[in-house]
């Protein structure tokens, strides 16, 4: 029988999603806060001194990372490739969540593998450095470290990003892409094993698109285009799963984000199939190769 962790800071519907498919399948499985590991390195391995469940696992599913100090961060991503270095399989692992928590890495890596983003510079706030407004164009400062669309701040001139205070004293500044029509909107894309689960519109009064600041959503179908995009990205950040944030504008497609650790209670309203059984099946396939 396969023996399954679930980690995460917080464990919600996503989690006992996740359990409830995973028991069904007949894979042995524990839930468990990063807070509480406690471990220690010995016998050639990384030992758990609270829970013996994790000293004989198969797998691990990564399902949400709090903000938390750099050696807090660190230690929870530092044991995730620990562990992957003990040929254990991790959902998504810390190289993935590495790759797309920090918007600076995600857009560079989008940009060199000829994935079209918005225009984005970036500077060390210290360097004072003067950027070149465009003219009639709007700009996004957003925290290089962040999600659920917090602390993202629109400007529209050259004096109100001088007066900006960011996070981090460094600034992504990225050129804001318009909407068509008298609201605010984006795609969401959800993906698993490289293929096509379900996506969404998401709209909003507000420029900020994310459900969790209020956005509405509704089911959306994909061109061919945006569909071969997405799992050229999914390939390309070697996803398990993921969401994948897409915007057109004047018929020209800009992928925003990539998310690997993704909520998807949302986008199940958006389709009859279960996601959850299907994410917990694309697991088992990864967990028994």
């Amino acid at each position: 029988m396969s023996k399954v962790a679930i980690i995460s800071d917080i464990h919600d519907w996503h989690s006992n999603q996740i359990e409830y498919f995973l028991k069904k399948n007949n894979v042995k499985t524990s839930k468990i806060t990063f807070e509480e590991l406690v471990f220690s390195f010995k016998n050639n391995k990384v030992f758990f001194k609270n829970n013996k469940l994790l000293n004989d696992i198969n797998g691990i599913w990564v399902r949400f990372l709090k903000a938390g100090t750099l050696e807090e961060i660190t230690t929870k991503l530092t044991i995730l490739h620990l562990l992957k270095e003990m040929k254990i399989y991790i959902h998504n692992s810390a190289s993935v969540i590495e790759k797309t928590v920090d918007k600076v890495r995600t857009t560079g890596i989008l940009e060199i593998n000829g994935i079209n983003t918005p225009e984005t510079t970036v500077w060390f706030e210290k360097k004072k450095f003067n950027f070149n407004f465009k003219q009639n164009k709007k700009y996004l400062i957003k925290p290089i470290f962040g999600s659920q669309g917090k602390n993202i701040v629109l400007v529209k001139n050259p004096n109100l990003l001088k007066k900006q205070k960011i996070t981090g004293e460094v600034f992504y500044l990225q050129e804001f892409i318009e909407s068509s029509g008298d609201k605010f909107n984006d795609i969401r894309v959800f993906v698993s094993n490289h293929k096509i689960l379900s996506s969404m519109e998401r709209v909003s009064d507000h420029f900020i698109t994310n459900i969790y600041q209020g956005a509405k959503s509704r089911k959306i179908s994909l061109g061919n285009k945006i569909e071969e995009i997405c799992k050229k990205i999914s390939r390309i950040f070697k996803l398990g799963y993921g969401g994948i944030d897409i915007k057109i504008f004047e018929e020209k497609i800009y992928v925003l984000e990539v998310n690997s650790i993704p909520s998807w209670k949302m986008i199940q309203k958006t389709t009859k199939k279960n996601i959850s059984e299907i994410l917990v099946e694309d697991f088992i396939k990864n967990l028994r190769k």
